[in-house]
């Protein structure tokens, strides 16, 4: 079984990759999984997501976004078994959508906790700082 980190590293090539098919995260995302975002510049409310919004956000995310990465600064793997990750993501707005303009680069600090369970991420929070959009 993939130790908690690797399965995090997986995950996070999936959505670096916009990937949107439910297999492809079933190695990685307990069916069960709530992922839970707290309010930033792009969301005012706390946003809770299942498997299926979580894959209904990276499509927005891909039809308005390319060159998405996801830069790891630090990551730790806790003693209760969950695993704290803080780093930047960067993408490219393909269009003008909202406050974004084709071309502008969105950049966003994040925190980001997973829970684990039957070795699958179970739970996440992410906690994302978006620069001036």
């Amino acid at each position: 079984m993939p130790t908690p980190l690797a399965v995090v590293e997986e995950y996070f090539a999936l959505v670096d990759g916009f990937e949107t098919k439910a297999a492809a995260y079933a190695a990685v995302l307990h069916p069960e999984v709530v992922q839970t975002e707290y309010p930033n510049s792009i969301y005012k409310t706390v946003q809770t997501r299942s498997l299926t919004d979580i894959l209904d956000n990276l499509r927005l995310g891909r039809e308005l976004l390319e060159q998405p990465r996801f830069d790891v600064h630090h990551s730790r793997l806790c003693d209760d078994g969950s695993v704290h990750v803080e780093g930047q993501w960067q993408a490219t707005a393909t269009s003008d959508a909202g406050p974004l303009l084709r071309g502008q680069r969105v950049v966003a600090h994040l925190c980001l906790i997973f829970e684990f369970k039957d070795g699958l991420i179970f739970r996440q929070r992410r906690y994302p700082c978006y620069e001036i959009l």
